[in-house]
């Protein structure tokens, strides 16, 4: 069974913004959306794409990978296998100034709509690193939002699932 894989990486990013999410499969491109995908930000506007990398790509398995996007964001797609593993989020932040926080909030449209949420203390100049694991079935089609306490935060976010 061939499912959605990694293509874009900053596209996921602006998903909140835009409410698309470019995605590849092995044979050819689609586009997954979703309506639910907008965010209330904490300081009033939507991040931007970084240049670096928070966090290293995930390999195959990899769903989503956001190499770097700085302030508020997040990502929506579909293409984890109900029938498959169960999906892993890790996050990674750091700030360049003070000491700040991100909150990741992962909201399954299928299974358990209770949204799993933790928070990630980020630290200037260390990469503090987080991971969630959802059921399969949660991980078959989601939205993430970030939010940040500061404009400052730079993170990084992959979405994977391994096919065995």
């Amino acid at each position: 069974m061939k499912r959605t894989r990694l293509a874009a990486t900053a596209a996921a990013a602006a998903a909140l913004a835009a409410t698309t999410v470019t995605t590849a499969s092995a044979d050819s491109p689609s586009t997954a959306t979703s309506a639910a995908a907008t965010a209330a930000t904490a300081h009033g506007t939507l991040g931007t794409l970084g240049t670096g990398e928070v966090i290293p790509y995930p390999g195959p398995d990899g769903l989503i990978w956001i190499p770097e996007w700085i302030g508020d964001g997040g990502a929506a797609t579909g293409g984890a296998s109900p029938a498959g593993l169960p999906v892993t989020i890790a996050f990674a932040c750091l700030t360049t100034d003070a000491p700040a926080e991100a909150r990741v909030t992962f909201t399954a449209q299928y299974g358990d709509p209770t949204p799993v949420t933790f928070t990630t203390p980020c630290l200037p100049g260390t990469t503090t690193t987080a991971t969630a694991t959802v059921t399969p079935e949660q991980g078959r089609s989601f939205y993430i939002g970030i939010q940040t306490s500061a404009p400052d935060v730079h993170w990084g976010l992959t979405v994977s699932q391994p096919e065995s």
